[in-house]
């Protein structure tokens, strides 16, 4: 089976984009920015949570993972709508779901469709992240002092959503 994931390794500064409810800090993080494929192996079949219920990491992941079911399930009756085509999403902010909680959900029989969630989530990044591309200003002085504190005069940083390069 193979698996489509868009990850890349970065480091940055910290900064809140209101909009897309993303931080981005002064540590080692993974974005959704690049493609590239992963095949799945003996080793790698079962997510985290499937290996919690299923008991394989003991007793208290199972209990846990159960419990960890029956909160998102409430979390989902209580605070999501599901669209005519069975994607589920948030009521608070419009976002679709997180396929990590989906997974719970489709664990717990939920009335929803993984597939159209994923699709119409993975379509609202794409969106989110084009607003932010367009709406990018660069660095402040402010942004361009932290960023120089962080990593020192004379290195240039890649911003990551935009691929513009600046020097610091």
């Amino acid at each position: 089976m193979t698996v489509k994931m868009y990850t890349i390794a970065v480091r940055m500064f910290v900064q809140f984009m209101h909009r897309n409810d993303l931080i981005i800090c002064a540590f080692r993080v993974n974005m959704c920015t690049a493609e590239r494929e992963i095949t799945k192996t003996e080793e790698n079949t079962m997510t985290r949570f499937e290996r919690e219920i299923s008991g394989s990491l003991g007793a208290f992941w199972k209990k846990n993972a159960e419990e960890e079911v029956r909160k998102a399930v409430a979390q989902a009756d209580a605070q999501a709508t599901i669209d005519a085509d069975g994607a589920i999403r948030w009521n608070s902010n419009g976002r679709y779901l997180m396929d990590d909680f989906c997974e719970k959900l489709e664990y717990a029989g939920y009335a929803f469709s993984r597939e159209a969630t994923a699709a119409k989530r993975d379509a609202q990044n794409a969106e989110s992240l084009a607003e932010y591309r367009r709406n990018d200003k660069g660095f402040s002085r402010e942004e361009l002092a932290e960023a120089r504190a962080a990593f020192g005069e004379g290195t240039t940083v890649v911003n990551v959503l935009t691929g513009k390069k600046t020097k610091l």
